[in-house]
């Protein structure tokens, strides 16, 4: 895809992306400033990303696409596979036989063929999941793309509702998210922009209540959470390890949760990478790193989280 533009009247707020989660990425994106994207060319939140963008795109703004254009397809199941036990007791259910049928949408060719390849790596890795190494957290895997998908669900449908399909920031962007995920060389705007140019400083080291921060993360996280439900506004015993400039290195709190309709005592650690929550380990899966929501994340950075 060769979008052919005037790239030199583009300024930082020729695409605007107020309340995404992938507020900060979705920005490094659209600057070319892939190296402080927080995104992978091959990871999964790049894949999903990228599919919302496509899924989104196709919905709005499927007369600006190009003339060979790509149907979207989807897989239905149409029959599953159920067994049991000795005493009729159902023991696994699965889909055994599904059909590929089109969806009535329609996507760009080059980021279509983009999407295909990254699908397949984590269709390997989901099933590389189902049967895991001894030693290793059986679900770590779908628990972390479960995280991943929660947080950019809808990213890109907000994104599209504030920026026109014909906008010169929209195509900008829509060529770095291509560039990127083809490991091209990023295309810049004429001031040269980076995020941290954009946020006014070098990273998220400003004072906050991180009581709030960590019961932020936490919710977030807990909107993925099978069967517990947690109590927001419960953290508390908040102990805080600081690296020698002064920026968290670690988290370690209390919070409460439901189970059944019962409350129940949780702790979580949260670390932290180049000032920013990068893990959390929730006390029943103390291996597991579950992904910080990037909209909290992003407001923590911005100093809202307070």
């Amino acid at each position: 895809m060769a979008l052919a533009y005037a790239q030199s009247n583009l300024s930082t707020s020729d695409l605007h992306v107020s309340g995404l989660n992938y507020e900060s990425e979705a920005t490094a994106i659209y600057l070319g400033d892939f190296a402080n994207a927080r995104l992978e060319p091959e990871g999964n939140k790049y894949t999903f990303l990228l599919n919302d963008f496509i899924d989104a795109y196709s919905k709005k703004c499927d007369a600006y696409l190009p003339a060979d254009k790509v149907a979207l397809t989807r897989e239905r199941c149409v029959q599953e596979t159920v067994t049991r036990n000795g005493f009729g007791v159902e023991t696994n259910r699965y889909c055994s036989q599904y059909v590929t049928e089109k969806t009535g949408f329609f996507a760009d060719p080059d980021l279509h063929r983009i999407s295909k390849a990254l699908e397949k790596k984590v269709s390997r890795e989901i099933i590389g999941s189902i049967i895991p190494q001894p030693g290793t957290d059986a679900g770590a895997t779908a628990r972390r793309l479960t995280d991943i998908a929660l947080a950019g669900n809808g990213d890109m449908a907000r994104l599209l509702a504030q920026n026109s399909c014909t906008s010169p920031g929209l195509k900008h962007f829509q060529a770095n998210l291509e560039r990127f995920g083809t490991n091209q060389t990023p295309l810049k705007l004429a001031s040269k922009a980076t995020l941290a140019s954009v946020r006014g400083s070098d990273g998220p080291y400003v004072p906050s209540d991180y009581g709030k921060l960590i019961d932020a993360l936490i919710a977030k996280n807990a909107q993925g959470w099978a069967f517990n439900r947690y109590i927001r506004g419960s953290v508390s015993g908040v102990n805080i390890g600081a690296t020698p400039d002064g920026r968290p290195a670690m988290i370690n709190a209390r919070y409460r949760f439901s189970q059944l309709g019962q409350p129940n005592n949780g702790s979580v650690r949260v670390t932290f990478e180049n000032g920013r929550p990068a893990c959390l380990y929730f006390f029943d899966a103390p291996r597991t790193c579950r992904i910080p929501s990037p909209g909290v994340v992003t407001a923590y950075e911005k100093g809202e989280v307070r």
